[in-house]
């Protein structure tokens, strides 16, 4: 059955109001009729069953019950992620969202290639947020990832001092040689996690201390030198599993 999201402030008691997207979506790709049925999830953890009442430039449905909901991550995982060059950063977002990855924050750190003004941050916010929604039909995820705005690397290391103190901080880093993820203890008892994970360039030595100041333990993910985005995607696999939360739920 073909799923769509819609925004919460669009319904009205059991009447939806798709976005122009989705509609465009439903009338001139799938070619859907008055009548059909689908799925349609608001981002809160509720997936509903609805009927299609009207097809046109804002496709309206008609709420005929709850299907389900869903169960929250065993532990909470975000990733603080440098900020890589195109279609790189897209790919992170959509398999960081598949993978369910709680939220990220993209940085702009001294290795980053090239500065995103104001505007560009606009867009490149606006599709990663489509992307993500995309990530979540195809996975059946009913709560998207949480997209932070670009910010500095410092800021993204003074906001993180000011977090609970019972989260734990993992920041990959391919000059760290001593300490490896199985090294890390008990990251199943541990309710939050956060990864920090540096551009194509890598971060700096400079920038890496300034990050074990503010708490951040490096870890190494191997012997092997892997492109930003596989690291990323690597990384958030591994801590994944083993916090739980690609575990088969019981």
């Amino acid at each position: 059955m073909h799923r769509f999201f819609f925004d919460p402030k669009d319904r009205n008691g059991e009447i939806v109001t798709l976005s122009e997207e989705e509609s465009r979506h439903i009338g001139r790709v799938l070619r859907l009729k008055v009548g059909h049925e689908i799925e349609m999830f608001d981002g809160t953890g509720t997936l509903y069953n609805g009927v299609l009442a009207v097809i046109g430039r804002r496709a309206v449905a008609h709420l005929s019950g709850i299907a389900s909901t869903c169960r929250e991550e065993a532990r909470i995982l975000w990733v603080r992620q440098g900020l890589l060059k195109g279609e790189k950063m897209d790919m992170v977002v959509q398999k960081c969202t598949e993978l369910g990855v709680t939220g990220i924050t993209p940085f702009h750190s001294s290795r980053c290639q090239g500065k995103l003004d104001a505007m560009q941050a606009g867009r490149k916010q606006e599709r990663w947020r489509r992307i993500s929604l995309a990530a979540c039909k195809q996975c059946l995820r009913l709560q998207p990832m949480q997209l932070d705005e670009t910010h500095l690397y410092r800021d993204v290391l003074d906001k993180s001092s000011l977090d609970d103190e019972g989260r734990w901080r993992l920041l990959f880093w391919e000059e760290e040689k001593n300490v490896h993820l199985e090294d890390v203890a008990a990251i199943e008892n541990t309710r939050c996690i956060d990864l920090l994970l540096g551009p194509e360039g890598g971060l700096s030595a400079d920038e890496v201390e300034s990050a074990r100041r503010h708490g951040w333990q490096t870890v190494s993910l191997g012997d092997r030198i892997l492109r930003a985005e596989t690291a990323t995607l690597s990384a958030v696999a591994i801590v994944q599993y083993l916090a739980g939360n690609l575990r088969r739920k019981r």
